[in-house]
């Protein structure tokens, strides 16, 4: 009995080791093939937009296009302005051929984000903390701010405690209306649907005064002749992509984006073009 257990072990060491020279001879493993720039393949986006970018080369974009220059129509019924140029290098950026806009009234934006009638809002949106509760931004874009416009022959109104008893024009769910509810209650509000709303009710003398975002104010009061916008800053805010919360893939590579347009000169060259030096 002991020589055949003896004999036993022998067998088994030996075969041990016969499997053990044979994986030395062995292939190695199977390694993941190399993507074309010499790395490991690309992970698929993990962000519901990015990957709708990737498998359909589009980006859905919601923009109240009212607003010149930021985004508007032109005669022949298509979306011009800064924030339309400016959105389209970006998504250039991350991999999109197309961007469609779907012409959305300014209070109903983020609704519609939320809704997920599209995937981000481009359409001169001030980022505030209010706002933030429901959405997320991308970095600032763009320098904005509040003034004041009135008639060019209007001298009684040269600044914010001069609104107060008068008729003052603002677009309805922007940060201009909220400004003046929450800083000067004693203005008369005439809140309006669309942005050039505003401008008509004062060319119009239905109102003493619009308040509105310093960059469009500008634009406007150089085409029109009949308007001025007076040299005051009510506030110092700045514009910023509205975003889902779930996509902070997406903002992350927004922002990346951005800050490739600010480095190589393309966003300036579009501010050049909108705004002037």
């Amino acid at each position: 009995m002991k020589g055949f257990r003896k004999g036993l072990f022998s067998l088994c060491a030996l075969l041990i080791s016969g499997a053990l020279i044979a994986g030395c001879g062995s292939k190695p493993a199977e390694q993941p093939a190399a993507s074309g720039n010499g790395g490991t393949a690309a992970a698929a986006p993990t962000d519901e937009v990015l990957q709708k970018i990737k498998d359909t080369k589009t980006l859905l974009v919601g923009t109240d296009a009212t607003f010149q220059p930021f985004e508007y129509k032109n005669a022949q019924n298509e979306y011009e302005g800064f924030d339309i140029e400016l959105v389209k290098a970006v998504a250039a950026e991350l991999g999109a051929e197309k961007v469609e806009f779907v012409d959305t009234d300014f209070k109903g934006l983020i609704p519609g984000l939320q809704g997920k009638k599209f995937d981000m809002i481009v359409s001169a949106m001030y980022i505030t903390d209010e706002r933030k509760q429901t959405i997320d931004f991308s970095q600032p874009y763009y320098p904005g701010g509040l003034t004041i416009m009135v008639k060019n022959e209007n001298d009684t109104i040269k600044g914010a405690e001069d609104l107060k008893g008068k008729k003052v024009a603002v677009q309805i769910g922007t940060k201009s209306a909220k400004f003046l509810k929450e800083k000067y209650p004693e203005v008369k509000l005439v809140e309006v649907e669309k942005n050039v709303e505003m401008f008509l009710e004062l060319e119009s003398n239905r109102v003493d005064a619009v308040v509105t975002g310093m960059p469009a104010a500008k634009v406007y009061a150089k085409q029109s002749q009949k308007v001025k916008v007076l040299d005051v800053e009510l506030t110092q805010e700045y514009y910023g992509y509205g975003v889902r919360k779930e996509n902070k893939e997406f903002v992350v590579a927004l922002d990346k984006a951005l800050k490739t347009l600010k480095e190589n000169g393309k966003q300036d060259e579009i501010v050049k073009k909108w705004f002037g030096e």
